[in-house]
Parts: C-alpha cells; structure tokens; sequence
C-alpha cells in the first residue's frame, strides 16, 4: 500500500519509524561490519608500517584502532587514509541501499528484498560516490590554480601585473569555491538518497544537488536540523533500552545463588576487548559520554583490563566480547539507517516541491489505440467478393437481379387482372 505523505517537514518526523526497520537495520549492519574490517586491516597495517608490533597495536586498540594522537611515518598516514575512505565508501553504498528499501516501501512494495537494493547500489549507486569526488577533483583543481597564480606572481615587475589583471576573475573563482564546498557537503547527505531513489548517474545525481541548494537551501538546511533533533531522541532512546537489555541480564545472572561472580569475571573479560576510544577533540569526548551516561551505557568508554580467567572462561569472555561488538554494530545501524531513510523523506519532499515530480507516482499505462474506421476502399474487396459469388451463383441458374428491377415487375404483375 502506497504511503501518503504531508509533503512538508512533518515527513522527516517519520525517519524514526522508517529507519525502525529490520531490513533496513541489517542492510547498515552489514555496511558497518564490512566498513569496519577493511578499516581495521589498514589501520593496522598503518600501525605497522609505523613501527609498533602487534602485540603493542592489540594492548592498545583491540580489534578496531583509533590512532588519535599516535606518531605516524607517511606510509602510515597513507594507509590508515585509504582505511577511512574505504569505510566512508562501504557505508555510502550501503546507505544507498537502504534509500532504495525506503523508497519501495514508500510506493507501497514492503517485500523489495534486501538482496536486491544492496545489488542495486553497487550497479546503480555508483554516483552516490563519484558526486562528491567529482566535486572534489574541481575543488583541488580550483586551488591548484591558485598556487599557481601564487607563484606567477612572484615573478618581479611582472608578477604585479599578473595580479592586477587577475584579481576581478579570482574574486568570482573564490566565490564560486565557496559555493563549490557547500555544494560538496550538501552531496554527503544528498547524495546517496538521489542514487537510491531514482536511477540517476553521476550527472544526474550532481544536478540534483546543485537544483537543491539552488531552490530549496533553507529547506534543506531546516529539514537536516530537524532530522538531526530526530535522530538524536531516537537513537538516545534505543541505546537506553539496549542497555536496559544487558543490565537485565547482568542483574540476575550475578545473583547469588546463580552465577554470582563468574559473571562479572565475564563480563569484565567482553568489555576488555573493546577499544580504548580515542577523540579528535574535547567536544567529541564531551557530547559522546554525555550520551552514554544518560543511557547508562558509559562502561565502554572505560574498558577494564583483561582479567586473567581458565581457559574456557577465557575463550567464552572472548565470544562474549565479539557479540559485545555486533550489538554496538546494531545499535550504530538504527543511526544509519534513520538517517539514509531521512534523507530519503527530505529528498523526495524536496523534488516535489521544486520540480513538482512526485517519486511515489505510479507510472502511467499506455492506453490502447483504437482501431480506424472502415473505409469504403477498405470494404471494396469484400464486395468485389460478393459480386463473384453472385455470378457463380448465376452459372449455376439462380442469378441475381436488381432490387429495383424485381419491385417493378412484382408491381406490373399486381396490375394485371
């Protein structure tokens, strides 16, 4: 059944309920586990290369490494790069995905399959990718042609000129620079959503982008902050009640007369093999444990040391710590997936608005042409057909004659007495 929609900022409230979805939760799951490993395996070849051992990298970082402030050689740097591209690529293509899920079950297909959107966005969503590093090529272009006029214009007497007869067009350059670099954090949220929605390519996707920071910038910027608020509460209140899940479980299975202490020995063992989290900034640190202490899950901040335990606690402490981290995958999928469904509403909203093309319109069926008219010359034939029917007929004795000429002499024969 088909989804009716306000066509205004009340959609975007529904990003929590779409992005509620177990297809669409898996399908970002998956994104995020692929993401994950291939980060991990050159984050740590990154590590490596700049020096530390494995056994240093694993005391450190566990299994995935987050080297905020650690000294790292250019091969390093290099390869920890590719990693976070390559997790920023998985979970664009993912997110496509999950936009082509949220599409389909706008239009009313609940049972799209997950199989067939992920397929769908290595095929078709290429250009959620390629939009934004197209803009980025530009981009570096544009400041390569900075430098370059930089350096023509230390050329001595010349140089001023250069400049002088250069500073009107680079003012329009850094101007249009500017409206480049928005234009490519638009792309980071629009991106996915176009290539999802529609069957766009590179191109198509990049004029989407342009025509809605063009026509509908405060609507976008209005909407995205409302998603934003959206997320936040949902997400919030999901990793409330995860962590409710655990606490349950923790709370009676340390009781006592059941498990008592050999839980927590556990327990501590699953959470020491969580990361020590590292933050880019103070701000970071700050909003995520604020976060984590609302919901009373701030223990994963402050993993404990690996206890030492027998060999078959230790193993289950281990299994333990691995399903600690798909849960944390699940938890981060919601987030995705509210945001790619999201952007989906906002994006679909959007086009209707400014191009009044409605995504959730079925397509209109060709109706059939009816045939011509007979025309006299189209019926010649057939009585061409009677007529040598008629003088076999009359070969054989029963000729036909005129109608005319057969009233006159019905009328003739009356007369006679």
């Amino acid at each position: 059944m088909k989804r009716e929609l306000h066509w205004n900022y009340k959609d975007v409230f529904r990003a929590a309920r779409f992005g509620f979805s177990a297809k669409k939760m898996w399908t970002m799951f998956l994104g995020i586990l692929i993401g994950t490993l291939l980060y991990s395996i050159f984050a740590y070849l990154g590590l490596l290369a700049s020096g530390l051992t494995l056994q240093e990298i694993w005391s450190e970082f566990r299994l995935i490494p987050f080297p905020w402030g650690i000294p790292l050689t250019l091969g390093g740097k290099i390869l920890f790069c590719i990693g976070g591209i390559l997790f920023i690529i998985t979970y664009f293509l993912f997110g496509t995905a999950v936009a082509k899920l949220t599409i389909q079950q706008l239009k009313g297909d609940e049972f799209y399959e997950v199989k067939r959107a992920i397929q769908h966005a290595f095929k078709s969503g290429k250009a959620s990718v390629l939009a934004p590093i197209v803009l980025i090529i530009v981009i570096a272009l544009i400041l390569l042609g900075g430098v370059i006029l930089g350096l023509l214009g230390k050329i001595p007497y010349l140089g001023e000129l250069i400049l002088l007869l250069a500073a009107i067009p680079v003012i329009f350059t850094v101007f249009f620079l500017v409206y480049l670099i928005v234009a490519f954090f638009v792309s980071l949220f629009l991106a996915p959503a176009v290539a999802g929605a529609t069957r766009s390519d590179t191109f198509d996707t990049l004029f989407e982008i342009f025509s809605t920071l063009n026509d509908e910038n405060w609507r976008f910027i209005g909407y995205e902050a409302l998603l934003y608020g959206v997320k936040t509460v949902a997400f919030t209140v999901f990793l409330y009640f995860t962590g409710r899940v655990f606490a349950i479980i923790y709370g009676v299975l340390s009781l006592p007369w059941l498990m008592g202490q050999k839980i927590v020995h556990l327990a501590d063992a699953a959470l020491s093999y969580l990361p020590n989290l590292t933050f880019p900034n103070e701000w970071t640190f700050q909003w995520v444990s604020r976060i984590l202490e609302l919901t009373r899950t701030d223990l994963i901040l402050y993993p404990p040391t690996t206890p030492s335990l027998p060999w078959p606690q230790a193993i289950l402490g281990f299994l333990f710590g691995i399903l600690l981290y798909l849960v944390i995958f699940t938890v981060l999928a919601y987030w995705g997936a509210m945001h790619w469904a999201g952007n989906t509403l906002i994006f679909t909203v959007l086009l209707k608005k400014k191009d009044d093309i409605d995504l959730l319109a079925e397509p209109k069926e060709t109706e059939a042409t009816p045939s011509p008219t007979p025309t006299p010359s189209s019926t010649a034939p057939e009585t061409t057909k009677e007529e040598g029917e008629g003088g076999s007929e009359g070969d054989s004795g029963e000729s036909k004659k005129p109608p005319e000429e057969d009233q006159t002499k019905q009328d003739t024969g009356e007369a006679k007495p």
